[in-house]
């Protein structure tokens, strides 16, 4: 086995398609083809099953093997990445996880052009997701890094910014007139929510909510500006965190919650010995930035 072999299959499974795992790793479909069928004739099992309309999907055996396949790749990157630091030049690629519902773009996008900046020829390819998503794609070594609320003690973490989570009404609301908001006085009132319910699970996991004991929800939206949207038109409430409101809240009542919920988001690896070095040069650069912007 080698590690084209390796990446081929990784591509296939990710992609779904011979058509854009070939563009991916800049090879012919029949290369990619080559590679899988002697990966699997090394292995004695199938990785990739295809149904006649040419649609594929990991066998069970691809599913087991696909994040050790992940995890070599990821290794071999940073003996590459690593040999080249040690000549004091930084490329290569990094993948990086983001929460899309805690961390806004208005930070986001100035972090990845101060990093841009530092070091052009390390390509960052972006994956926005739930926080159970992010949690997933940590453990079969998708990504390389991730944003995440902190504490998260499974992960090596660094903290860069802070926040806090507030309550977002319709105008007209019939708790328009308290300054501030317990979760008590929400309970009987309609929630729109985020699809991953990630404000949910985090106020679950921090022992805000309970199963028992928390607001119903009334409409799952997938982005921000949709369920403010939903806000404005009185379809319900949301919780929301400073950094993802926008600037013009027209039609909003924002009100903070008591007690207060405030919120760190920091960015973590798995361990910090086995992270790359273009992981760690993130970081670095992210806490930089942060000092920077909040000087």
């Amino acid at each position: 086995m080698n590690i084209s072999q390796i990446q081929s299959f990784v591509a296939l499974a990710e992609t779904g398609s011979f058509t854009e795992a070939a563009e991916q790793l800049y090879l012919s479909q029949s290369a990619i083809s080559h590679a899988l069928a002697a990966l699997e004739r090394e292995l004695g099992v199938t990785l990739i099953e295809r149904n006649r309309k040419g649609v594929i999907a990991l066998s069970e055996a691809g599913e087991r093997i696909l994040p050790h396949a992940r995890a070599f790749l990821s290794q071999v990157s940073a003996i590459e990445q690593e040999a080249k630091a040690a000549q004091g030049h930084y490329s290569g690629k990094l993948r990086l996880g983001s929460i899309h519902s805690f961390v806004a773009p208005d930070l986001l996008a100035p972090l990845l052009s101060h990093f841009q900046a530092r070091y052009p020829e390390v390509e960052v390819t972006l994956f926005e997701g739930a926080i159970h998503e992010i949690g997933e794609w940590m453990e079969s070594n998708l990504i390389d890094l991730s944003f995440m609320i902190l504490p998260a003690p499974d992960y090596t973490t660094r903290p860069i910014f802070g926040d806090e989570l507030f309550v977002v009404l319709p105008q007209e609301h019939p708790l328009q007139e308290c300054d501030t908001l317990r979760l008590d006085d929400l309970l009987d009132h309609g929630l729109v929510v985020e699809r991953g319910h990630c404000t949910l699970r985090l106020m679950e996991q921090l022992g805000i909510i309970s199963h028992a004991k928390k607001p119903k929800i009334r409409y799952k939206a997938h982005d921000s500006a949709t369920i403010l949207a939903m806000v404005r038109e009185g379809l319900g409430f949301t919780f929301m965190p400073k950094s993802m409101l926008p600037k013009q809240t027209d039609g909003l009542i924002v009100r903070a919650l008591e007690p207060r919920f405030p919120l760190q988001i920091g960015l973590g690896v798995k361990s910090w010995q086995q992270a790359s070095p273009n992981a760690r040069l993130f970081i670095e650069a992210a806490q930089q930035w942060a000092n920077q912007t909040s000087a």
